[in-house]
């Protein structure tokens, strides 16, 4: 028979390591703490305890999600319950504070009695559903946890039980502290004198058109709760989000599905919302809200209307389209994909998510492949099914993630994509614990189509797929004949997450090709691939990058071969941090040059498509002193190409929207800043793209150095250039005026 606790007289409970639990023996105190739980701690010991959400006293020693202790990270992904023993109840308040994933009825702390619920909260509106401190997202600075009164006066005498509840897969409780005082709240809001209402709604309408917009509301007070999108019946998307219902107010739409192939079907959202308020107005139309258009944005590049974004992912051209993907947050604990198309690599349509979050876990970074060949069967001959490549990253925070290797497919031009059904084709065992920290080191998986007789020919018959995955200290090498079944073929130490291989011919000799391989930071080897193993011939790595906040870069797969036999190289970057951008396509080369072989990058030749108005000075002389040729470019989005002989000259100076630029000329060659530098040569080649928030510095030849900046907006739109030292030519000299896509 279970023992009966008393909030007059409940036991002091002594557990090892930290303060877990501290019950008051003084029977005339008037507050009495029952429960004070947090992240470093176990369960209480004579509390039952299920699953595996607040760690477990049973532990299963070779899988790490089991283990006595779970870390933050399993924490987030798994369910369970803390229930205590049965007491009387004799107070007339319960001071509930809760810090965690805000959920009405999956993330709550309830008070049953007779085992029906009586009371509960859940921690909005204090963490919301924003997840831990995370020391790197400095702009979100939590509030304390939410505090509520439980009002058991009516209760008092009655037989009941505590019940901390996680049954929310993408949910995590970080404190619950629980006291029995007679103490009530100062505000009216705070006090909860029954269960909450949550009740099933749902919209129905019949598809016209478009695309299906969801209203989400803002990261803190909004429940992180489960959607689900039905088209006649047939179940398309589950996703959790935070669905703006009743009086909470609107922070954006997000697009999640393309409706379009649909038209005349039966469309049903299901969700739910508090009994008394009122439905979610969701939207379905053909344009998905577009962004401020505002020199204080991004002009050109491409940025988040709402949330966060990092890596890009991804990127393939497919049928006269360049699609993009990037990581996107709406919620701190998952990740999933926001996508775009482009018709000339310029203008960029924000087309619905590509991928949401599941049961696996957050869509961490990958890429995608056209299956030219069908080899998966998911399409056709004529209709070859287009393929992303992920990362599932089960956890958020800390060293234990869970990181297992999946796919999903389009078969319908990239529209809407199904995730294949036996996910993970790689990674299963990752749930075994190798050693007590776990190992979250195996993701982002870059595949592409080899052929022993045409390299990455993505229509060579002879060919099959490369996987390359970071894992550990470095990429590893898998290759395929169907996609769905891998063997490890080769390794190569030394570089971390998003990796890339591909070749490049030198100095564009098509019978001169190497191949090239990076991580996430950019730096390279220049080498040999045989389809199976990667061998380096550069003793160290090289940087592709001089600028700030430049990660993660990733190129295109599938794009059209250029002259020298290979397919063009076109890349993008994560520039800014998580409310920064993805950088302007450069399209890479590899040449020799006075600091050897190196690659080389340039943006990509479609950037005419945004000229609106070029200035030509070639031949200018420029004396120091001399008013700026400049003067008349004031738009504040520029191309600027330039070729100069600094052969009399000290320095050139630029001022660009108020940003200095100085090409040193006064030692042997050219320098610009520290670190990039030219010897040998007087003959300056600069190229500088000049957006809203960055400016992009290619120098050198073929862009030996690139240097990615971010800059603060503001008014000052103007370009000055002067000469210091004696007087230089410009032989080349072209402004171009850039126009905003958005």
């Amino acid at each position: 028979m279970p023992r009966k606790l008393s909030f007059l007289a409940f036991p002091r409970v002594t557990l090892y390591g930290a303060l877990l639990v501290t019950i008051s023996l003084s029977v005339g105190a008037k507050d009495r703490i029952l429960l004070d739980f947090n992240m470093k701690t176990e369960p209480p010991a004579d509390w039952a305890v299920e699953g595996y959400a607040f760690g477990t006293r049973n532990p299963v020693p070779n899988e790490r999600q089991k283990y006595a202790l779970a870390t933050q990270s399993q924490r987030y992904v798994k369910q369970g319950r803390m229930t205590s023993p049965p007491f009387s109840i004799e107070s007339d308040y319960l001071r509930v504070h809760c810090a965690g994933t805000y959920h009405p009825t999956k993330m709550a702390v309830v008070l049953l009695v007779d085992g029906k619920d009586m009371r509960s909260c859940s921690p909005e509106p204090g963490y919301g559903f924003l997840g831990a401190k995370l020391p790197q997202i400095r702009f979100f600075q939590p509030p304390d946890p939410a505090e509520y009164f439980f009002d058991v006066r009516e209760l008092r005498g009655r037989q009941a039980v505590l019940e901390v509840r996680d049954q929310h897969y993408d949910g995590i409780f970080f404190e619950v502290k629980i006291t029995a005082t007679d103490r009530g709240p100062d505000r009216k809001e705070q006090l909860i004198t029954k269960p909450v209402n949550w009740v099933e709604e749902q919209f129905e309408t019949k598809i016209e058109d478009g695309f299906l917009l969801v209203p989400v509301g803002h990261l803190a007070g909004t429940p992180l709760q489960m959607v689900t999108v039905e088209i006649d019946g047939e179940e398309k998307l589950p996703v959790h989000l935070p669905i703006a219902f009743g009086d909470m107010e609107v922070a954006g739409y997000e697009a999640v599905y393309d409706l379009s192939p649909f038209p005349g079907q039966q469309l049903k959202v299901t969700y739910h919302r508090f009994g008394k308020s009122r439905p979610a107005k969701f939207l379905m139309q053909k344009e998905i809200p577009g962004r401020e258009v505002s020199d204080q944005k991004p002009a050109f590049h491409v940025y988040n209307r709402i949330g966060m974004l990092n890596d890009p992912n991804g990127l393939v051209y497919y049928k006269g389209e360049w699609h993009l993907f990037h990581q996107f947050n709406y919620n701190v604990s998952h990740l999933d994909w926001m996508h775009y198309v482009s018709k000339d690599l310029m203008h960029w349509e924000e087309r619905p998510i590509g991928i949401f979050h599941d049961a696996l876990g957050s869509m961490h970074s990958g890429s995608a492949a056209v299956d030219v060949f069908n080899t998966s069967g998911w399409g056709t001959a004529d209709e070859p099914p287009l393929v992303l490549a992920y990362t599932s990253s089960a956890g958020n925070g800390g060293a234990d993630k869970i990181q297992t290797q999946c796919l999903a497919y389009s078969t319908d031009g990239g529209r809407n994509f199904i995730k294949y059904d036996g996910n993970p084709v790689l990674g299963r065992e990752q749930h075994i614990i190798k050693d007590r920290r776990g190992d979250q080191n195996a993701r982002d998986p870059k595949i592409f189509w080899f052929s022993p007789t045409q390299g990455r020919d993505a229509y060579a018959k002879d060919g099959y797929w490369v996987m390359v995955l970071f894992e550990q200290r470095g990429h590893n090498i898998y290759t395929s004949n169907d996609l769905k079944t891998w063997t490890k073929t080769g390794s190569i130490d030394g570089f971390h997450e998003c990796p890339e291989l591909f070749p490049l011919a030198v100095d564009g000799d098509p019978n001169d090709v190497k191949w090239i391989m990076y991580g996430a930071k950019g730096q390279y080897h220049i080498g040999a691939f045989d389809g199976k193993t990667f061998k380096p011939e550069t003793k160290q790595q090289t940087p592709m990058f001089f600028g700030d906040k430049c990660y993660a870069s990733q190129t295109f797969n599938n794009t059209e071969k250029g002259p020298d036999g290979q397919p063009r190289r076109i890349q993008v970057t994560w520039q800014g941090g998580r409310l920064g951008q993805i950088s302007l396509p450069n399209e890479l080369t590899l040449h020799r040059t006075p600091l050897g072989m190196r690659v080389c990058q340039l943006p990509a030749r479609e950037i005419e498509n945004l000229y609106i108005r070029s200035e030509t000075l070639d031949g200018l002389v420029l004396e120091p002193g001399a008013a700026n040729p400049l003067e008349k470019m004031k738009g504040g989005l520029y191309d600027i190409d330039l070729e100069v002989d600094l052969t009399q000259a000290r320095q050139l100076i630029f001022n660009i929207r108020g940003n200095r630029l100085v090409i040193d000329a006064s030692k042997d060659g050219l320098s610009l800043g520290d670190q990039m530098r030219i010897p040998g040569t007087k003959k300056l080649h600069l190229r500088v793209v000049v957006d809203n928030t960055s400016q992009d510095i290619y120098f050198g030849e073929h862009g030996l150095f690139y240097s990615p900046r971010m800059i603060k907006p503001g008014n000052d739109q103007s370009i000055r250039i002067e000469a210091t030292g004696g007087k230089v030519t410009l032989s080349k000299c072209r402004v171009h005026q850039l126009k905003s896509i958005w």
